[in-house]
């Protein structure tokens, strides 16, 4: 049996699982005595931290992980099932995001966030705040 201490998980991000699960791996890193890279391990931590409204998300996934990655087919298949679909992350960019009580290079980062899957350059963004 692996020697593998405990880590401890961040709470779950439903605004934005990609950032949860890079706090994870990078929380798996820090693992003691070793960084734990077990695609299994990693699995049933995640499991055992989602709260109830994201482990229905990827219920089946769940229920049925893969044999071979099933860290990485969780981390995928929760990540594209509870983000924002493209089209709406393009119709937010192209709306634009209000400045309200934010610092301007408050709302850029988070315009930048959105952005940052469609390959949209600065100067578009910088048009639209």
């Amino acid at each position: 049996m692996n020697d593998v201490g405990a880590v401890k998980i961040p709470p779950y991000n439903f605004h934005d699982p990609a950032l949860w699960f890079t706090m994870c791996d990078s929380t798996f890193q820090l693992g003691c005595p070793k960084a734990i890279t077990n695609s299994k391990t990693k699995f049933n931590y995640i499991i055992a931290h989602l709260p109830p409204e994201a482990a229905t998300i990827i219920r089946d996934v769940i229920m049925n992980p893969d044999p071979v990655e099933p860290y990485e087919k969780a981390r995928m298949e929760l990540i594209k099932r509870s983000g924002e679909s493209s089209h709406q992350e393009i119709r937010k960019l192209l709306i634009g995001e209000e400045l309200g009580d934010r610092r301007p290079s408050e709302l850029l980062r988070a315009m930048r966030r959105r952005a940052e899957s469609h390959s949209v350059p600065d100067d578009l963004l910088l048009d639209h705040a």
